[in-house]
């Protein structure tokens, strides 16, 4: 039964695949799934990409699948060891539901957290009283371990720029978000801007170093 009713449900995501997130079986093995699932657009976790395991029980679908993510995560719903704390994957599960549906539903506290049952009560609580707070926590996170190739390459500047200070100025992150950087430029030249001091804000794209930062002039 259970493999008749993976194997249908792999059948309709190889036709119609979810645009929120990428999953399939692993390695071959039918009962054990991984998945991809993007950050939500305007949420703290914009531009991660997010590992999650999957875990189909010998009598699914009449019990619940085992997911949790892989990569780390800060959010009041999914606690240190990447278990998920939402409703159907426990007392409100039913056949009816697949594993497409479980992975809308976990797509959908990324950008809407469940507060009234947190796995992380701290988090829940940072969340409710210091939301900039919150933000800021979990967006620096996502960057850390959700960001792969790109938030490697921007640290390895700044550990560059550390070891090797530049004589013309200095920059670094804005309150530790390593996209977000401002420097101050020393004009060192003979020009009419020779004595100054300028402020720069920095941006860089999730597709860095292949696509350039945006800078700007500040003061």
């Amino acid at each position: 039964m259970a493999s008749k009713r993976i194997l249908k449900e792999l059948k309709d995501l190889q036709k119609d695949p979810p645009n929120f997130c990428s999953l399939a079986p692993e390695n071959e093995d039918m009962f054990i799934w991984q998945a991809t699932m993007p950050g939500p657009l305007n949420s703290p976790y914009e531009g991660g990409k997010f590992e999650l395991r999957i875990h189909l029980p010998p009598d699914y679908p009449f019990k619940p699948p085992k997911v949790a993510f892989r990569s780390k995560i800060f959010h009041p719903n999914i606690n240190k060891n990447g278990s998920i704390g939402i409703d159907i994957l426990k007392d409100k599960w039913t056949p009816a539901l697949t594993i497409s549906k479980v992975m809308l539903s976990i797509y959908s506290i990324l950008g809407d957290p469940m507060l009234n049952d947190p796995l992380e009560e701290n988090i829940a609580n940072m969340y409710k009283t210091d939301r900039s707070q919150y933000e800021k926590v979990a967006r620096n996170w996502t960057q850390k371990y959700a960001m792969g190739p790109v938030y490697e390459t921007i640290s390895k500047e700044l550990k560059g720029l550390e070891r090797f200070p530049p004589s013309y100025g200095s920059a670094g992150p804005v309150d530790g978000d390593m996209f977000h950087w401002q420097a101050t430029i020393l004009d060192l030249r003979d020009n009419p801007y020779a004595g100054g001091v300028f402020e720069v804000d920095i941006h860089f794209p999730l597709q860095y170093p292949f696509e350039p930062p945006k800078v700007q002039i500040i003061g």
